[in-house]
């Protein structure tokens, strides 16, 4: 239900975040989303009102395209997706600007590299001039584009068309990045994730990571494992104990899942 989501924050990583890099602009989204809707209330009902909102126009431009509707019947909608959309932006560029300062020296601190992580959010309204309010250029961007939705038919520009562009020294790791290297950078964006929610609700966020030392080297385990020690509670899974250095083990509880069961990891299961 939207009312419980934020009563417990946990962050959690698995093979499936690779999309984060690798995948199409919706699943950066709905990183976003995901993230923002735990810290604001609001920021989830805009978003769920948006979405009722783009039904609702898209399915005027359907019908405006084969002459059921006027165009201008779709002056209502055009207002009511800026209202809501606007603020959408807004947030999702406020929290990429402060994450992107935890980000990058979490990514340096997991790795021996010196090459500079950034995230830039890529709306797909237009921003041509500084002077303009993000709601205005919101606007124009939907009035000058209301031909062009019509032959579509749909909404060609907004939040639900934006994308979040993750680049390493410059370079977008959409296009060149390693398996290793990408692991590093999601792992980097969600410890980044619990930072961020730390300071935004004064409480420390579960983290939970599926399988996150596989593929990477000696080092980089040994740095990641370093890093979670800070953490209150973290729940790692892993197929092989042996990737981890006894040094760490002190640290933790261990737990053995095997058939469905789950015991501490002294307890012998017997076939």
């Amino acid at each position: 239900a939207p009312d419980l989501i934020g009563e417990i924050t946990a962050v959690m990583f698995s093979a499936q975040d690779l999309n984060i890099v690798f995948g199409s602009p919706a699943f950066r989204r709905k990183y976003l989303n995901i993230l923002i809707s735990q810290i604001d209330a609001r920021y989830l009902r805009e978003l769920n009102t948006y979405q009722h909102v783009l039904h609702q126009r898209n399915q005027l431009l359907k019908s405006a395209r084969i002459g059921h509707s006027s165009p201008s019947e779709l002056d209502y909608w055009d207002s009511q997706l800026v209202a809501t959309g606007q603020y959408i932006l807004q947030r999702r560029m406020e929290t990429v600007s402060k994450l992107i300062t935890m980000c990058d020296p979490i990514h340096k601190s997991l790795t021996t590299e010196e090459k500079i992580m950034d995230l830039i959010y890529v709306p797909s309204v237009n921003r041509n001039t500084q002077d303009s309010t993000l709601k205005d250029t919101f606007r124009a961007t939907i009035e000058g584009r209301r031909a062009q939705d019509i032959a579509a038919g749909f909404t060609t520009a907004g939040p639900h068309r934006d994308d979040l562009q993750i680049q390493l020294d410059g370079l977008d790791l959409n296009a060149y990045a390693s398996r290793g290297q990408c692991r590093s950078i999601v792992l980097a964006m969600r410890l980044g994730e619990a930072r961020y929610l730390s300071e935004s609700r004064m409480q420390e966020p579960i983290l939970l990571l599926d399988d996150v030392l596989s593929e990477l080297d000696e080092m980089r385990r040994a740095k990641v494992l370093e890093y979670l020690r800070g953490y209150q509670q973290c729940f790692v899974t892993t197929s092989d104990l042996g990737a981890i250095e006894s040094r760490f083990m002190a640290d933790m509880s261990i737990f053995t899942i095997r058939d469905g069961h789950v015991a501490p990891s002294e307890t012998v299961f017997r076939d």
